[in-house]
């Protein structure tokens, strides 16, 4: 459905002959019926002071004499015969075949006067159209809206729904757009179009937009074809097609060839490709049946470029492209991933293609022509560059060698040493058999354990050549060891060496007879040997019997000089207090071999060799100026054993049996504080390191040391002071061994109120002395006032005197006479605990 003023004349596509305009279709294919506004306002006057229905005749005049008479029409006209009748509908004109003054007679017989029933009018027209029709349309020119109770957008759904290509078009006479766009509904089921007409003109304009016929779309295929070769088409293609009024038909990029629906008529076509282009103008007719083609001419030229390998014939992806002009000395730069021919689309002239890939480059000089693609295939061959190599001509085994170098000293070109004839990837017998370049002007090497000759190579990383070599001799080398004969055993000692210091190398000792790879017991059975020849430090196994020091050479591990040691036993003895109290730190003297790290401990009487006691307190390193150790003994009763341990093999070298006693503890403190009070706890026990004392729940768990730091305090001197809970409460304070968490002693304290009294003279004089004896916490966040009598909790005192000065304290009476009140009040919770009169003279 399209609405749109007559101004504005617009194919829309209706079948050929809605309205009986000259068309190839049999007359009984298709009818049209004409609903006709015969209401009394078309008398209504327009503009050129002519009625509405003289304008309409006139109007229907010509377009009947125009129409294809063979074309079956008819005529359904309302209003014309009786006032305020909505019945008042009638078909003037049978649908048949009737000549155009026979229709111009009828319209101009009607004489306008009754009411608009579009509804029923329009469903009259309805019932004329015969079943054989194929296709129809209903045509309602009105100058009015339905004003008889119908509903036309109801019977365009019916309608709608018909068996038949059926259209209900509405032509609005001398209405306003807005009344018009009220029977949208009737085009808009339908497909018919809706008109707004103002004048004779316009409805002419109306009539014969209606009656143009659609001609029918034919499929037409477009051909994008390479004008030097017009067997082959362009693969993809930027297509656009346009009619004779220049509106676009199709746009898009698609294949070569495309088949649009295209209705007869002239159209241009413009076609783009990557390096073609077309256009052509083009005519479509009822008899069209060929393709259309469009000759695609090259705008650019074509190269097509392979590389292969100049050794074996073989195509080679991964190649990096110039393509030089000779004349511009303009230069394209493209890479091929893939063995593949490389499309490079340029302009026309004389190119010389250089390709590279890896150390292999190749060129060929091509002329481009916008004639023909040609193929251009380019041989690569390797260019290595020159290196050279300076060494000496031998070198001892195992040794580290200086290699100088002249090269192209590339990212990860290396220099390596390996054996004569080794393939070429080949990086020696170990890592430190080879080394980058790296822009250094030598690099340094490790000769393998071998004899013979050797090769130095100078390798290409890229392509894996080898650039360069030398030969170089590798000759044997010694060592000695000398070390005392007899070693005490886990004792460290020193050896003297001689030998070719190669990197790594290292002295060890080992079992007699271990083989070669054997670094010895612990990682002090070995020290590497070092370039200024000083002796090194081993340290013997806790073991008997012969041994072997050796010189290893660390790169093969071939043991290059070695001498026999024999391990002799050690002793050690311990002497310690027969008795020690539970968790008590006490000196032990002792003599051993003070080898590193060995240690003296106290442990659980038959505990295995390897145990290091109850904690880290409990054992003790020796040193060499044989003073006694200090060791914590476990909180634990019985027979344990104090030891001389060797760290390396951790056995027992001496032991002494030892008893751990009870040990008892006491606690003095107030049976009563307050919430929050510090208060002191007298205490007397075995003072270990760390132990505490401490107020916790009753049902705290060992070890606890209650909920606040001030809770608790570690035991120093006989007295401690302790920060009472906030809530009230029964609780406990404990004498608590730190090392175990064991509650050595405990007395029970109650966090609550406290008595608290006062007493002093009834009655005083101004400015005397009163003094007052209380009982009460007594803290120093305590006070005893004077106040004015009846005064709040929170008044400012006459005068004052903290409790913590103790009982009795002295103050000044008042200066004025009068009431007043003698008061102790908790300052920190601002609580008055007790209060008395006094009097004022």
């Amino acid at each position: 459905m399209r609405t749109k003023p007559l101004s504005l004349i617009f194919v829309t596509g209706l079948l050929a002959g809605a309205l009986g305009v000259a068309s190839p279709v049999m007359a009984d294919d298709h009818v049209s019926i004409m609903v006709f506004d015969a209401s009394g306002s078309m008398w209504a006057r327009m503009e050129d002071d002519k009625s509405r229905i003289e304008v309409a005749r006139e109007v229907v005049d010509e377009f009947a004499a125009s129409r294809d008479a063979s074309i079956p029409f008819g005529v359904v006209a309302y209003g014309h015969t009786r006032r305020g009748d909505c019945d008042d509908i009638e078909a003037v004109l049978p649908l048949d075949t009737h000549e155009g003054d026979e229709i111009a007679r009828t319209i101009h017989d009607l004489n306008p006067q009754g009411m608009t029933p579009l509804t029923d009018s329009m469903a009259r027209a309805r019932e004329m159209i015969p079943r054989t029709a194929e296709s129809a349309d209903i045509i309602l020119v009105t100058d009015g809206l339905e004003n008889c109770g119908g509903d036309p957008c109801a019977l365009a759904a019916e309608m709608a729904e018909e068996g038949i290509d059926l259209r209900a078009h509405v032509v609005g006479f001398a209405l306003e757009e807005e009344e018009v766009q009220t029977l949208s509904c009737v085009p808009e089921q339908t497909g018919g179009q809706l008109f707004t007409t103002q004048s004779g003109e316009e409805l002419s304009a109306a009539l014969d937009e209606i009656a143009v016929a659609e001609p029918e779309a034919l499929r037409v295929q477009l051909r994008a074809l390479d004008e030097r070769n017009p067997e082959e088409h362009v693969r993809r293609v930027d297509w656009e097609v346009a009619d004779e009024a220049g509106e676009s038909i199709f746009s898009g990029e698609s294949r070569g060839i495309i088949d649009l629906e295209l209705v007869p008529g002239r159209y241009t076509v413009e076609a783009e490709a990557e390096v073609f282009a077309g256009e052509t103008e083009f005519e479509i007719t009822p008899q069209t049946d060929e393709p259309v083609d469009i000759m695609m001419a090259k705008t650019q030229a074509t190269l097509e470029l392979s590389a292969e390998d100049a050794e074996t014939g073989d195509a080679l992806g991964g190649v990096d492209w110039v393509a030089l002009n000779v004349e511009t000395e303009d230069a394209i730069e493209v890479r091929s991933e893939d063995a593949d021919p490389l499309e490079l689309h340029l302009e026309p002239g004389e190119y010389r293609i250089i390709a590279e890939r890896g150390a292999t480059s190749g060129d060929a000089r091509e002329m481009a022509t916008l004639a023909e693609d040609r193929e251009v295939v380019v041989t690569l061959e390797q260019e290595l560059p020159d290196a050279e190599l300076h060494a000496p001509d031998t070198a001892g085994v195992g040794s580290m060698v200086d290699v100088g170098w002249d090269g192209p000293g590339e990212d990860r070109d290396f220099i390596a040493v390996v054996e004569p004839g080794a393939p070429e990837d080949d990086t020696g017998h170990s890592r430190r058999a080879s080394d980058r370049v790296q822009g250094e002007e030598q690099v340094t090497l490790q000769m393998p354990d071998a004899l013979g000759p050797h090769e130095l190579r100078y390798v290409h990383r890229e392509t894996g050549a080898v650039l360069a070599t030398r030969t170089i001799e590798l000759e044997p080398v010694e060592a000695a060891v000398s070390a005392s004969e007899e070693v005490p055993a886990g004792a460290q000692f020193e050896v003297e060496w001689e030998g070719p210091v190669n990197r790594n190398d290292y002295i060890a000792i080992v079992e007699a007879g271990a083989p070669d790879d054997d670094t010895g017991h612990g990682r002090r059975a070995t020290a590497r040997v070092s370039e200024d020849g000083e002796p090194v430090t081993l340290q013997a196994p806790d073991a008997l019997g012969t041994y072997e020091v050796r010189y290893v050479l660390r790169d093969s591990r071939r043991v290059l000089a070695s001498q026999e040691v024999t391990l002799t036993p050690v002793e050690a003895s311990v002497s310690a207090p027969e008795e020690v109290p539970a968790g008590a730190y006490f000196e032990v003297e002792w003599e051993g071999p003070v080898n590193r790290n060995d240690y003296i401990a106290i442990v659980a009487a038959g505990a295995p060799d390897d145990e290091t006691g109850h904690s880290r307190r409990a054992t003790s390193r020796v040193s060499e100026d044989g003073e006694p150790v200090k060791i914590q003994a476990p909180d634990a009763l019985g027979t344990h054993e104090v030891r001389y341990v060797l760290r390396d093999s951790r056995r027992v070298l001496a032991s002494q049996e030892v008893t751990l006693t009870p040990v008892e503890a006491s606690l003095e403190a107030p049976d009563t504080v307050l919430p929050g009070a510090d208060f002191e706890v007298r205490w007397e026990g075995p003072e270990n390191r760390n132990d505490f004392v401490a107020i916790v729940e009753p049902n705290a768990p060992e070890g606890d040391s209650g909920d606040s730091r001030s809770a608790s305090s570690r035991v120093s001197g006989d007295t401690e002071t302790l920060t009472a809970p906030d809530e009230e409460g029964e609780y406990e304070i404990r004498y608590v061994i730190r090392d175990s968490g064991r509650t050595l002693e405990a007395i029970p304290i109650a966090v609550g109120g406290t008595d608290v009294t006062l007493s002093a003279e009834d009655t005083v004089a101004a400015r005397s002395t009163v003094e007052v004896s209380f009982t009460g916490p007594g803290r120093f966040e305590d006070l005893i006032e004077i106040v004015e009598a009846g005064a709040d909790p929170d008044a400012s005192a006459v005068q004052d005197a903290r409790a913590s000065q103790g009982s009795p304290v002295q103050l000044f009476a008042p200066s004025s006479a009068g009431s007043y009140e003698i008061r102790y009040r908790a300052s920190d919770s601002g609580e008055v605990l007790e209060t008395i009169p006094l009097e004022v003279e």
